[in-house]
């Protein structure tokens, strides 16, 4: 007999091999979406899928900048939210990278406080598909 999922050793092996301690399973079923918040990335910032489950990016700009994306688990369908807010001055835009595959052209609203929300999806293949979501 086989067993699925065996945490003696205070870590868990899945049937793909990816090995996930007790706590970041209690945390994946227990919680929502991870969310990090980027204060004045500067001219570019890559954002990064992890290395399971889905992930939010809050970005707070205050200059234009360049998003640079990677990552992205093989055969593991996952999801990333970016929100941009325009900061007091506004007028920040963003330069899109050229390996989303998007349902119609992003677009950033740039007035002072506004909100734009993104999702990018993996689809576990290699392909990036973008779509906005708010704004």
């Amino acid at each position: 007999m086989s067993t699925f999922l065996d945490i003696t050793q205070g870590v868990a092996t899945g049937r793909t091999g990816k090995i996930m301690s007790g706590g970041q399973m209690v945390d994946a079923c227990s919680s929502g979406v991870p969310i990090t918040t980027i204060i004045n990335p500067g001219s570019s910032y890559s954002l990064r899928f992890p290395n399971w489950g889905d992930i939010g990016y809050r970005i707070l700009p205050n200059a234009n900048f360049s998003i640079e994306l990677s990552g992205g688990n093989t055969g593991e369908l996952q999801k990333l939210t970016i929100i941009i807010q325009q900061p007091i001055t506004g007028n920040c835009e963003a330069v899109w990278p050229e390996n989303i595959h998007w349902n119609e052209k992003p677009f950033i609203d740039s007035r002072i406080g506004y909100v734009s929300i993104f999702e990018i999806i993996w689809d576990g293949l290699g392909n990036y598909y973008g779509r906005m979501i708010y704004g």
